[in-house]
């Protein structure tokens, strides 16, 4: 299936950080013992770096005191092809059990083997071609050699020409999953043939078992986070795939052992989500699959003691023992054996009623789990804007376009100097397209140069807006950059990053993988960005003289900017064109009838002299913002 087994090995900074964490040190002083930089550490224990060299894992296993086999197991995880926990998750459209009713191909295995194409199923044709084609699913991306296929198809009534009806039926096959595939197309064939073994190579997402393990995996890390409810709403989704047994049309192939393998980590997944249902007091919504759990395996210990506890869960204590005394008089009938331990446990927490009983509503027992969040942190619109078309277009080309890098993530930095009005033209343009963020927009203030980095407290405030209680973020801002692009995966956010001063400080709100788009503002040119995270650049200028005429009207009139001409004239030269000093100019008076523009101008002039600055022919060379360094009027901030 791509992975051997069903479970992923963790990746390098998992295994990294978990070994850290046992030697009790800090990411410093393991660099310092290691003699690497903090950078270095860091880079590998939030997954930037995954493929170190050898002689920094040596350093590491030493400054760590791994033994051979630890050291092993560490090496093992840095040349891993396995994606890390922290993988994207798959996308929403392929997750839904209606992906039939959607667009491209669609293998569905967790049931009886069905194959659509935009809404329609496809004629497998006779059953040894289903076979096949199931064969190859059970063990997709794995090399099956050819002898398998034809004893596991036909047996010991192998035809003669078995290894031609092979050929025939893969074939066939090609050409049913992949339109047009054959000698005069160049599409990528659906089943590869080498060495005597074919594969079947599908894209990511269209097979519902590898959809099934990713979730599940989601499941996993958001339950280990203590994140009940989120795991609920995962496995919830995953549990909607199955439609029964995998397989369950092809006989021949239930004993085929990826199949049997498949079948018995399918009942432990739905133990898991059972656990976590009943942790929430959702005993009644998993009943019904422990029910038929039960009846399909009706010897099945693990699955009936957790059908005890779902059932005394949910108010039926005498159902539960009723359950409990049927299964051990089945297996003494039919095995000779005593009810095992865990049988045990479970039946006399059922007895001494240390099952709690939750009584849910019927609209609350009924309510779905709790959707994502959506948090919607972007400033308010900003009370006046004007001009900056094409900036504006400029944002929403880059937004449409396809080539964003090797992860696909939009990364757009917009730069200018103070006051150039960059907030607002972000701003502006994140209300603007709030509709094409649909899963909400996160903003923070990075306050430039003037503070220290407050990555883990911006950290803090995302996890917290996208719906993580409190007491559940890590204190470890590595493992809280972790878990927030876990939870971005897969996901279409607006992430806003202002007033950026250095790279390393937008580096780490950065998501993985495409989805999200991340809009930088800085009074820096951020070049490293573009270098090592191939961020697209859009550099701001101050307004034309035309646009900073128009938002010194939008402000204090067009009737008074007519009565004073020459003076607006003066007010957009002595402001340079900068829309944060033409507001700040203008909100001096604009509450003020009777002070004119040229009063105005005037102060604005004798208060540039006295701060020791002269003009330059006609126009006065003054950073407008130090002489109106003042808290702009509540209608004007964000400019």
């Amino acid at each position: 299936m791509g992975e051997e087994g069903f479970r992923p090995g963790p990746g390098l900074r998992d295994v990294l950080r978990a070994l850290r964490a046992e030697a009790g040190l800090t990411q410093q002083e393991l660099a310092s013992l290691a003699g690497l930089s903090l950078a270095a550490v860091r880079d590998l224990e939030q997954g930037r770096r995954t493929r170190p060299r050898r002689r920094s894992l040596a350093a590491l296993a030493g400054a760590l005191g791994l033994d051979s086999d630890r050291t092993s197991d560490l090496a093992e995880a840095a040349s891993s092809r396995v994606a890390t926990v922290e993988a994207r998750a798959p996308d929403a459209e392929w997750n839904s059990p209606e992906r039939r009713d959607r667009r491209g191909l669609w293998l569905a295995a967790l049931g009886p083997l069905e194959v659509w194409r935009d809404g329609a199923p496809l004629r497998l044709g006779p059953p040894a071609r289903r076979a096949v084609l199931g064969m190859l699913a059970a063990n997709a991306d794995t090399p099956v050699h050819r002898d398998v296929i034809i004893d596991t198809v036909w047996g010991y009534e192998r035809p003669p020409t078995a290894v031609n009806l092979v050929q025939v039926h893969v074939s066939r096959l090609r050409r049913l999953l992949v339109p047009g595939a054959g000698k005069d197309t160049t599409a990528a064939p659906s089943i590869i043939f080498a060495n005597g073994s074919y594969r079947l190579s599908l894209e990511p997402g269209q097979i519902d078992v590898q959809v099934f393990k990713d979730l599940v995996r989601q499941a996993d890390m958001a339950r280990n986070l203590g994140m009940l409810r989120t795991a609920y709403s995962i496995y919830e989704r995953a549990a909607e795939l199955c439609r029964g047994n995998p397989f369950a049309d092809l006989v021949m192939l239930h004993e085929e052992p990826a199949v049997a393998q498949l079948r018995r980590w399918l009942v432990d997944v739905h133990l898991q989500y059972a656990e976590v249902a009943c942790g929430l007091g959702l005993h009644n919504q998993v009943l019904p699959r422990l029910h038929a759990l039960a009846a399909a395996d009706p010897l099945n210990e693990r699955v009936h003691a957790h059908l005890l506890i779902a059932l005394a869960g949910s108010g039926q204590q005498a159902t539960a023992l009723s359950v409990y005394a049927a299964l051990r008089s089945r297996l003494a009938r039919e095995l000779g054996i005593s009810p095992s331990e865990v049988l045990e446990q479970a039946h006399m927490r059922v007895l001494r009623q240390q099952v709690p009983v939750v009584h849910l509503g019927e609209d609350e027992a009924a309510a779905p789990p709790q959707a994502p969040v959506a948090p919607a942190q972007i400033p308010a619109y900003p009370s006046y804007f004007t001009g900056r078309r094409a900036e504006l277009d400029a944002l929403t080309d880059l937004l449409d376009r396809p080539d964003h890098g090797e992860d696909g993530r939009p990364l757009i930095t917009l730069t200018g100097r103070a006051g150039a009005g960059k907030t607002a033209l972000a701003v502006h343009w994140a209300h603007r397209f709030a509709g094409r963020f649909p899963d909400g927009q996160l903003f923070a203030d990075l306050q430039g140069d003037a503070s220290e980095p407050r990555t883990g407290e911006i950290l803090h405030r995302f996890l917290r807006a996208l719906g993580v209680p409190a007491s559940m973020i890590p204190p470890d801002t590595g493992d809280r950059i972790a878990l927030y692009r876990r939870l971005l995966a897969g996901r279409d956010m607006l992430i806003l990053l202002d007033n950026a001063g250095t790279a390393e400080q937008v580096r780490p709100l950065l998501p993985d993988g495409p989805g999200s788009v991340v809009l930088v503002t800085s009074r820096k040119s951020l070049d490293e960005l573009a270098v090592s995270e191939g961020a697209r650049r859009i550099r701001l200028d101050v307004l034309t003289r035309a646009e900073a005429h128009q938002l010194l009207a939008e402000i204090v009139g067009g009737e008074r900017m007519r009565a004073d001409h020459s003076a607006v004239h003066d007010l957009i030269t002595l402001c340079g064109c900068l829309p944060s000093a033409l507001c700040s100019a203008a909100a001096r008076i604009a509450g003020k009838p009777e002070l004119t523009i040229a009063a105005l101008v005037a102060t604005m002039r004798a208060e540039s002299g006295r701060s020791g600055n002269t003009p330059t022919g006609h126009r006065l060379s003054f950073d407008p913002v130090g002489v109106l360094d003042t808290e702009p009027p509540r209608i004007l901030r964000g400019i």
